[in-house]
């Protein structure tokens, strides 16, 4: 009996010897098994471009798919992206950096560093490694640079740290700019020429007008410039013959006064959010093909276009008037009607009004009762289609408001009325009653209660050149 099982024994020993293992590495499959692995045998121009297109963490980790894979990651075109998909603890990011610009043979295309965190104990340790990793040959034809630095915006400007210098050897090749929370040098002459910048960025910066006048200068085929609370000397010129969209925003402590001396292709302009932490003062001395103007509100100190002077959001001067803007989005904390037909009357050619209502516990409504009286508004007459309204309550403001341009804007298509109650269905009927809009003046006008979306001034639009940037239905929940 002991013989015979001993026999057996040996025999399933043997058997098993034989037997494939699931998952054994044999053949081309190297660690995937029996499974065809069709991935692996394409090009490595095209295994680049897969991993290039990963979050730079997932990137790093296909070295460890099989030996076939293990060598790409090195020469893969490198989208280095410094956020919380790399390391959710800010402070570790910066040696993490350091170490891939280390190993990575490049190109990188795109450098993304949101939160550059420095430790205040090691401060020139830290400043002299940021300013190595711009040094570093992975980064050379460098096209987009997106770096800011961890910073507190109501710091005062010298709290902040200096823009590495080795930065400006990127100039030839950056298409894409945005760089925050720091000091620019002043050794920026206007020999740093940025031949293919199209989209600059700057908040929370320091920099002087002088080296701002020079970097605007360098960039020759600049389309877009979002300025984001600038510390200068209080003031900032833009003369530009390229540029299409311009953003700003100042607060009490920032640049309050913008200059645009001549920007012959600019066609937006765009004061940005949050409007009561806003006192700029714009001039706009020529612009000849402006269309997109906003978000004007009562914060905007002085605005001039050309020989139209508004003040507080009044026009201080009725006889002149813009023709060429046909969007213009408005913050009205006063809500007085006729403060806001007086500026209708200065954009004869308007297609798009966005209003921001404020509300108020009480209005003056012999105001609203003098509107009748107004002579013929053009805008309202021959060019106005589309008119939102924004924090719309229902209140007796609002409905007056509402209710003036669907009687007498005669070729009205669309009036759209956002606000926190325009889920509920008794209301939305309660205000089709006291609207009027049976008696509209446009028998094509559509009308429609949308879902609260604050949007106006938000600045992701500054660079995208949409047809119409305060359009925010696509981010809205629209109602049945």
């Amino acid at each position: 009996m002991e013989k015979a099982a001993a026999a057996r024994k040996r025999r399933s020993k043997g058997t098993a010897g034989n037997r494939k293992r699931k998952g054994a590495r044999g053949g081309n499959n190297d660690g995937l098994g029996e499974a065809e692995d069709h991935i692996s045998c394409l090009p490595d121009v095209i295994l680049y471009i897969i991993i290039s297109l990963l979050p730079t963490k997932y990137g790093a980790r296909t070295q460890a798919l099989s030996s076939r894979w293990r060598h790409l990651w090195h020469s893969a075109p490198l989208n280095l992206e410094a956020d919380d998909t790399m390391c959710g603890y800010v402070r570790k990011r910066v040696p993490i950096v350091s170490k891939i610009l280390s190993d990575h043979l490049g190109p990188c295309r795109r450098f993304y560093f949101p939160c550059i965190y420095v430790n205040y104990n090691s401060v020139d340790s830290q400043l002299d490694e940021i300013e190595n990793w711009f040094q570093s040959r992975a980064l050379d034809n460098l096209q987009e640079l997106d770096i800011n630095y961890a910073h507190r915006w109501w710091n005062p400007p010298d709290m902040s740290f200096p823009l590495p210098s080795s930065v400006l050897r990127f100039a030839p090749t950056l298409l894409v700019v945005k760089i925050g929370g720091c000091n620019f040098p002043s050794q920026i002459t206007t020999s740093v020429i940025f031949p293919l910048l199209k989209q600059l960025t700057l908040e929370y910066v320091s920099i002087s007008e002088d080296v701002f006048n020079s970097v605007l200068s360098g960039c020759r085929v600049l389309e877009s410039l979002l300025l984001f609370d600038i510390f200068s000397s209080g003031r900032l010129h833009i003369s530009s013959l390229t540029l299409r969209s311009i953003g700003f925003r100042a607060r009490r402590t920032s640049t309050q006064e913008l200059i645009i001396d001549d920007a012959p292709c600019l066609e937006r302009f765009m004061s940005l959010y949050p409007p009561d932490m806003s006192y700029e003062s714009i001039r706009v001395i020529c612009a000849p093909k402006l269309k997109i103007l906003g978000l004007l509100s009562p914060f905007l100190s002085n605005l001039e276009i050309a020989t139209l002077f508004f003040q507080e959001m009044t026009p201080i001067s009725m006889t002149n008037s813009i023709c060429t803007v046909k969007v213009l989005a408005l913050n009205s904390f006063e809500p007085q009607l006729n403060a806001l037909l007086d500026v209708l009357g200065c954009f004869p050619c308007l297609e798009r009004l966005y209003v921001n209502l404020c509300q108020h516990s009480t209005m003056d409504m012999e105001n609203v009762l003098q509107c009748d009286t107004l002579g013929p508004i053009e805008c309202l007459e021959t060019h106005l289609k589309r008119v939102v309204f924004e924090n719309y309550e229902g209140h007796d403001q609002d409905v007056n408001f509402a209710k003036y341009f669907i009687l007498n804007a005669k070729v009205l298509k669309e009036i759209k009325i956002a606000g926190p109650k325009s889920h509920h269905t008794e209301w939305v009927a309660d205000q089709h009653i006291l609207l009027q809009v049976e008696d509209r003046a446009s028998r094509d006008l559509e009308f429609e209660f949308m879902s609260e979306c604050k949007n106006f001034g938000y600045n992701k639009h500054i660079h995208d050149f949409i047809d119409d940037p305060f359009d925010c239905s696509c981010c809205r929940r629209e109602l049945d």
